[in-house]
């Protein structure tokens, strides 16, 4: 009997999916978005009243735009969204409660941390998951560490010039800050950028000598230049900063490598502790403030003392918090004309005043959960659980998100520690917001779910979410454009063009009718003109103050526009009241008591005037003004 063979069934081979070809305008969007949100932490206008805040924030936001045209490489977890949802619900609250919620609700000048600046923050958080998530490839990660190292070049090499005594940027300030315009928002920024260069260095270095010599050689000038940037700044809190990036380094580094290498990576962090140090101490401002051997170093230490015991103060008045943007005004009784400050210089301190401590339970969940995840995918990267051709073809990319997500960790944990004694800002956050969103991010939508949704359905969403954020970032450049006739205005001011500079307030006010301290700094610059005796000046340094208290009320820089205004337009008495009402407001500001005392002895009150200038002699005993009108009333 013949046996008969059964064909067999033949199994189909597992094949990898074709890519789906991606259009190159949304790649090259993807580039320029990423370039753009590095470059927007050193832009600036040089022609603007503030040069170094709102700029910055309509490039972030135009960047953001470009990143909801491009690829989704990523996305924002659930979680992330929930939570700063409910950070965000809870400082609208504070801010509805507060002494000036219209105000508050967008920011307070310069920094506009409100309506205006944070949704920069947000959006870069939003574009680094969406450009950099698990699913970018290594040349998108390659384009944020050249976009890095080139803007950390730039930086350095404004900031040794000024380090020389060149001014490039004109400014009359002992430490300029070069393209941040803070020096220590200069070094925080330098501490950053090394945190994203250390790793993609050492992995140049570690590859054959006749590949990339460029990119090595880039990569080395640009992570010299940033540690340069961090010394030359003389910032206390961007050389801890820089010092915790190492340390994190170090530790993730030595936790992934074994034996021999490890020996070889504490011998490298020595070195570049040994040559941070060297520097900091091998220049002689900085060397002075580290030591504590320059007056302005002693000065500063004891002013963020003084800050954190008057935040404290006002944190026992109001446990709820006094809304984003209300310390200025909270803690007028403590401010002086040497320190009018709208930020506690602590960000926990910062975070109990805009919400109280449900804010601060949130913010702090939110940034431990993504900490915590971040090192779960770093570990992940170190060790992937996945082999053969498919997992070999994305090894090169794994290796770079690995690098990423260490660099990452460890400038996010170092800009941690330099706000534990200064504030945020759109030179450092935006970045620092850019490396949360690649922490946190989870991969794009994908699955049944995500094919149900017709492509068309797909196109109709990112059209509609990029016109609403193009919409939004031409506001923003709107808003901008108010700084021009802003600083005309204040310029034609201080030179007695009084209709001129009426003109440019109109302008820069037509553009802002919300912000009442562009009004209040009108108010301050024709009460100027009119202490100068500068015809006209009187009655607008009255009317503007007028339009500023009307929106943001017991403002003391506008209160003392006010009553120099009424002073010299003949009303004395009415200047005697708003001073009055100023010195219950401020009662440590000794100008403010100088300025009373000038307009008590105008009205007859001899009596009064006296107790004015003694009491501010008090307050400042080196007060000029203060001594000349004691000898004036001994003399009577």
């Amino acid at each position: 009997m013949m046996s008969r063979t059964v064909p067999t069934k033949r199994m189909p081979q597992r094949t990898t999916p074709r890519p789906v070809p991606v259009p190159p305008a949304r790649l090259r969007a993807a580039t320029v978005a990423l370039w753009l949100l590095v470059a927007s932490s050193i832009f600036f206008l040089p022609d603007a009243f503030v040069r170094w805040f709102l700029p910055k924030d309509a490039l972030a936001a135009c960047a953001v735009v470009l990143a909801s045209l491009a690829v989704a490489r990523g996305r924002l977890p659930r979680w992330f969204v929930a939570a700063a949802s409910a950070a965000l619900a809870i400082a609208l609250v504070s801010v509805l409660i507060s002494a000036a919620p219209g105000v508050q609700l967008m920011g307070r000048w310069p920094r506009y941390e409100g309506l205006v600046t944070l949704p920069v923050y947000l959006g870069a958080v939003w574009a680094g998951a969406r450009l950099l998530g698990p699913a970018a490839p290594a040349d998108t990660v390659r384009t944020l560490v050249r976009a890095i190292a080139a803007a950390a070049i730039v930086l350095g090499l404004v900031s040794l010039l000024e380090a020389f005594g060149a001014r490039p940027i004109a400014t009359d300030l002992a430490r300029p800050g070069s393209l941040t315009g803070n020096a220590t928002d200069q070094g925080v920024l330098g501490a950053l950028f090394c945190a994203m260069l250390i790793l993609p260095v050492l992995r140049a270095f570690a590859r054959p000598r006749s590949a990339a010599v460029a990119e090595r050689v880039w990569l080395s000038a640009a992570l010299l230049l940033a540690t340069a940037t961090v010394i030359v700044s003389a910032s206390r809190a961007g050389l801890l900063g820089a010092a915790t990036v190492l340390g994190i380094l170090l530790i993730l580094e030595i936790v992934r490598s074994t034996g021999p290498q490890r020996l070889r990576l504490v011998g490298l962090a020595a070195l570049a502790g040994v040559v941070l140090v060297g520097g900091a101490l091998a220049v002689p401002f900085t060397r002075s403030r580290l030591l504590g051997t320059s007056p302005l170093s002693t000065q500063s230490l004891e002013g963020r003392f003084t800050f954190w015991r008057d935040a404290a103060a006002v944190l026992v008045e109001h446990p709820l918090g006094v809304g984003v943007s209300g310390f200025l005004n909270a803690n007028a009784r403590n401010s002086t004309s040497e320190s009018v400050l709208d930020s506690p210089h602590n960000w926990v301190l910062q975070v109990l005043l805009a919400g109280g401590i449900p804010l601060l339970v949130v913010v702090v969940g939110l940034l431990a959960i993504a900490t915590a995840l971040g090192v779960r995918s770093w570990r992940h990267l170190v060790v992937p659980a996945a082999t053969g051709r498919v997992a070999a073809a994305s090894l090169q990319a794994d290796a770079a998100r690995r690098d990423i997500l260490a660099g990452a960790l460890a400038a996010l944990v170092g800009f941690g520690v330099a706000l534990f004694t200064h504030f945020t800002a759109p030179s450092t956050t935006i970045v620092a917001a850019l490396l949360l969103g690649v922490l946190v991010a989870h991969a794009p939508e994908g699955g049944f779910r995500h094919r149900l949704r017709s492509r068309s359905h797909r196109v109709a969403a990112t059209t509609g979410r990029t016109i609403f954020l193009g919409v939004w970032s031409i506001w923003l450049m709107v808003l901008v454009s108010a700084e021009f006739p802003l600083a005309a205005g204040v310029a034609n001011a201080a030179r007695g063009e009084i209709a001129a500079a009426e003109r440019a307030f109109d302008a820069a006010y037509a553009i802002r009718p919300w912000d009442a301290d562009l009004a209040g700094i009108a108010a301050q610059s024709f009460a100027a003109a009119a202490d100068a005796r500068v015809p006209g000046a009187a009655a607008l340094a009255v009317d503007w103050a007028e339009r500023s208290r009307a929106a943001l009320g017991d403002t003391v820089s506008t209160e003392r526009a006010l009553a120099v205004g009424q002073f010299a337009n003949g009303d004395a008495p009415g200047a005697a009241t708003t001073l009055a009402a100023l010195v219950e407001l401020a009662p440590n500001d000794a100008a403010i008591a100088v300025q009373n005392a000038i307009v008590l002895y105008t009205n007859g009150d001899s009596v009064g005037a006296n107790r004015e200038v003694l009491r501010a002699l008090k307050l400042d005993p080196r007060n000029d003004t203060a001594v000349q009108l004691q000898e004036i009333l001994r003399t009577d």
